[in-house]
């Protein structure tokens, strides 16, 4: 965000709050001496990311307002919105189809002024994060035999539509409906020796074949799509097609009451 000049100049900012677990890693003293960590922004249901823009994916249908009322809440334009979403010119802005809406400057600053901020926490670049938050969901089952089969992955129990997000900076190879995945989006990770992570019965999704994404960026929507017993996200982790246990690249999972974490959330200062 830019900074805003003057005698009140606004200014984002971090603030560090003791949390019970919510998503992710527990910092600990290796960390000071790491040079591979980052600074990762998990991305919630107020404030999105796509192509590197903060904004907000919407299914115009789905919402009361015209697309010239969401071009003026944002701070955005229609030109703006087709660039980054690759609608040409002369196609047709879909109202069944999620679409991303850039917010300005103005936009994201009264989100942290409502604490609709980010968390903001410290993560290795070559390990992954879990895919959604803890706060308010648990494993249900593990890699291993069930019902006679392999269960190639980790399934996180959670509530229809929560923000999936991205396990590491990586590249969309596939986003699309696979049988028993449903909707369902896999990412391949250069810098984690190419493994590949794959994210299964979404209700909706966002990027596309080719796109790149940060860890912690949305991916979809959980849901119930495929075949399933409830709604939840099932989790792969797949080294040339060979499947691997998820939790060998993964911090323990940590429910709330179990363990607390240090984390930040993104806010602003007068």
């Amino acid at each position: 965000m830019a900074a805003q000049k003057g005698k009140n100049q606004m200014k984002r900012k971090t603030i560090l709050t003791i949390v019970g677990a919510s998503a992710l890693v527990v910092l600990s003293w290796k960390s000071f001496a790491n040079t591979y960590l980052e600074e990762v922004k998990v991305d919630n249901q107020f404030i999105q990311t796509y192509q590197s823009r903060e904004g907000i994916w919407i299914v115009p249908g789905k919402v009361k307002e015209s697309l010239e009322d969401l071009y003026h809440k944002f701070g955005t334009s229609e030109r703006e919105v087709r660039l980054l979403n690759g609608i040409h010119d002369s196609g047709k802005i879909q109202n069944s189809e999620p679409v991303f809406f850039p917010y300005n400057a103005n936009y994201t600053r009264n989100l942290l002024l409502e604490d609709k901020g980010r968390e903001i926490f410290t993560s290795d670049a070559r390990e992954l994060i879990w895919p959604l938050s803890f706060k308010y969901s648990r494993v249900t089952s593990r890699l291993g035999r069930r019902w006679n089969a392999l269960h190639a992955g980790v399934d996180i129990a959670c509530p229809n539509g929560s923000v999936v997000i991205a396990a590491a900076d990586g590249v969309v190879t596939d986003s699309k409906r696979d049988g028993g995945y449903g909707l369902r989006v896999v990412l391949t990770h250069p810098q984690i020796n190419g493994i590949q992570t794959l994210y299964a019965h979404n209700s909706l999704l966002f990027v596309k074949q080719g796109d790149k994404v940060k860890k912690g960026q949305v991916l979809a929507l959980s849901g119930n799509t495929g075949h399933t017993t409830g709604p939840h996200v099932h989790f792969e982790v797949r080294y040339q097609n060979v499947v691997l246990n998820p939790e060998h690249y993964l911090p323990p999972f940590l429910a709330d009451k179990e363990s607390q974490v240090a984390i930040a959330k993104e806010t602003i200062q007068q």
